[in-house]
């Protein structure tokens, strides 16, 4: 199998996005997203080799638990079209709370994309990930030289309080979010099992930094560990 219909109506939608077409083309997206679901169905095998933590919390799942809606919510998007037109999912045990931490996939033409990282939604979260980062500095370099990685993610222009300008992690410090994200050009979005090659390869590239990150969420200075899995 191959990503030839995902991609094929993806487009249409982006080109259509209107309740009308989408209706009168259900079909095609039903089409769609069997296959994309039987994608996640056969990657989540290899991933579980890489990644076994991610693997044993996923293997009784359906993959229809990772899969995002394409209908927007349209209480956010009031102005905008109905409908994300790609086939995104989030390949964890919990797909509405981005922990424990997964990977994130999105097969759109022109912009599909691979990764995984940590969002955190309040101020103290992300101070204790913080100062996890701060303490352990020298693992977080090592993770990110293992993997030949860069870090991405919203960014604070300028020191959070209680953290020093002077700490050598002081750039990562600033960050709100910390995500590693590789966008794939449509010619590399071919058959499943070539496709899933491809993903394994940034796996195992990302695979230091996601467990690292793992480990940041899972700290909480001089308490107990708030996140458990």
């Amino acid at each position: 199998m191959d990503f030839k219909n995902i991609l094929t109506y993806c487009g249409k939608l982006g080109a259509n996005n209107d309740r009308t077409w989408f209706h009168n083309n259900h079909g095609e997206y039903d089409v769609a997203r069997k296959e994309f679901l039987a994608f996640l169905d056969m990657f989540r095998f290899q991933l579980s080799e890489e990644a076994p933590d991610i693997g044993k919390s996923i293997m009784y799942m359906e993959p229809r638990e990772w899969m995002y809606r394409v209908a927007r919510d349209m209480r956010f998007h009031k102005n905008g079209p109905p409908y994300n037109p790609a086939f995104r999912a989030y390949i964890a045990a919990d797909r509405k709370s981005w922990l424990p931490i997964g990977y994130f996939l999105r097969i759109c033409p022109g912009s599909s994309c691979f990764g995984t990282g940590l969002w955190c939604d309040t101020t103290a979260k992300m101070n204790n990930i913080r100062k996890y980062i701060s303490l352990h500095y020298d693992e977080f370099l090592e993770a990110l030289k293992e993997g030949n990685m860069q870090i991405g993610g919203e960014k604070l222009k300028t020191m959070p309080r209680g953290f020093s300008a002077y700490d050598p992690a002081a750039e990562y410090i600033k960050h709100k979010s910390w995500d590693m994200i590789f966008f794939i050009p449509d010619e590399d979005i071919g058959s499943f099992e070539d496709f899933s090659e491809l993903l394994m390869q940034y796996v195992k590239r990302m695979e230091p930094m996601r467990k690292f990150l793992l480990k940041a969420a899972n700290y909480v200075d001089n308490k107990r560990p708030e996140f458990e899995w």
